[in-house]
């Protein structure tokens, strides 16, 4: 068995079409490690093969393979959505892009980021110091809580 030579991330186009003819996979976890050494040495290197990727995951995404046309389909609904995850990945960068330069715009063109808080501040003090052990108080009840079910 190969792989399919029809785009730059062919593990993935593979795998994927693989499960869209009703392949099933099996989780192999041998004994003595299969691959050493077969990561990127440097930030250039991984830079270029993060782009590889990403341009590899997109260019699936927009051809007539898209997990969400042509897996839908084919696979159930969470597999479809697995591998349409994986094919967007590489459009988070808008988000990103955009938490990294709005605020500093802001900020330079004095454009407040946070909206007035028009709470008297003892009163706001006192929301905030019993929001916070709430939070602390349920997670601890639900970090107990799986923890007695793991024991038990």
């Amino acid at each position: 068995m190969g792989f399919l030579y029809h785009s730059v991330v062919e593990d993935y186009f593979t795998g994927f079409i693989l499960h869209c003819k009703g392949k099933t996979s099996v989780f192999c976890n041998p004994s003595k490690p299969a691959f050493l050494g077969i990561s990127t040495t440097n930030l250039n290197d991984l830079l270029v093969q993060g782009t590889r990727w990403n341009s590899g995951l997109f260019e699936v995404t927009l051809s007539k393979f898209c997990p969400f046309i042509y897996g839908l389909s084919r696979m159930p609904l969470l597999q479809t959505m697995c591998y349409g995850y994986l094919a967007l990945q590489p459009l988070y960068f808008l988000p990103l892009w955009c938490l990294a330069t709005l605020p500093q715009l802001c900020l330079l063109n004095g454009i407040p980021i946070y909206p007035q808080v028009r709470i008297p501040t003892p009163l706001s003090s006192i929301l905030i110091l019993h929001f916070t052990f709430l939070s602390s108080a349920l997670s601890r009840f639900d970090s107990s809580s799986h923890l007695h079910e793991i024991l038990y």
